[in-house]
């Protein structure tokens, strides 16, 4: 699900980092300071789990693969900033020593896989969590992998009607390379994942 570094020209990132780096400033300011110390090691610890699921490719039909986020249950234990200043550090640790990603894409990847996801899940929560906690885990989780994979595919289309000679695929194959993925088993799992993770998160800090 990661935007590699070079397929996007700096007409999309530029405005991507513009817009992301005073987000990232205003997010930790707001969520991480010391108010925050008790929540600190639970955010480390679902942040490295976040970290380590990204990094396991899930194999598909048509010999790609997909990867699950674990953004979705940041956001929801915790707040949607949380989990977007939390998956843009995973990102940067991926590009820096992994190869995942990149750094001029941090921007667009940032607020792909770590904001416009976990404002997903977060809303749909709130939404859903009266009439049952765990579908609205479900729902919210589910949907927040549709968008993150959705979001990623719109930045590449654009990318393809800015110039189709720096990135030739065009965005009906992209949708579909990485939606079907997404809907069929990235959601899914992504959906149980939060369920579990949260079921044993509140065992040990119940009134979180």
């Amino acid at each position: 699900m990661h935007i590699p570094d070079g397929f996007l020209s700096p007409a999309i990132t530029v405005p991507a980092t513009v817009a992301t780096v005073p987000l990232w400033i205003y997010s930790a300011r707001r969520h991480f300071g010391p108010n925050q110390v008790e929540s600190l090691p639970a955010i480390g610890t679902l942040t490295a789990l976040a970290f380590v699921i990204q990094t396991i490719m899930i194999p598909v039909p048509g010999g790609t693969s997909t990867h699950l986020l674990g953004v979705p249950l940041l956001a929801l234990q915790f707040h949607p900033l949380v989990a977007f200043v939390c998956e843009s550090l995973v990102l940067l640790v991926q590009a820096l020593f992994f190869g995942a990603g990149g750094i001029t894409v941090l921007g667009v990847n940032s607020l792909c896989m770590g904001l416009f996801g976990s404002l997903t899940a977060w809303l749909v929560y709130r939404i859903l969590r009266r009439a049952s906690e765990r579908l609205a885990v479900i729902v919210a989780s589910y949907l927040a992998m549709q968008v993150s994979a959705g979001t990623v595919a719109l930045a590449l289309g654009l990318q393809h009607w800015l110039s189709p000679d720096h990135f030739p695929t065009p965005f009906a194959v992209t949708f579909t390379a990485m939606m079907i993925p997404s809907l069929t088993v990235a959601g899914v799992l992504e959906a149980a994942y939060s369920v579990v993770a949260l079921s044993l998160l509140r065992r040990v800090r119940p009134h979180g």
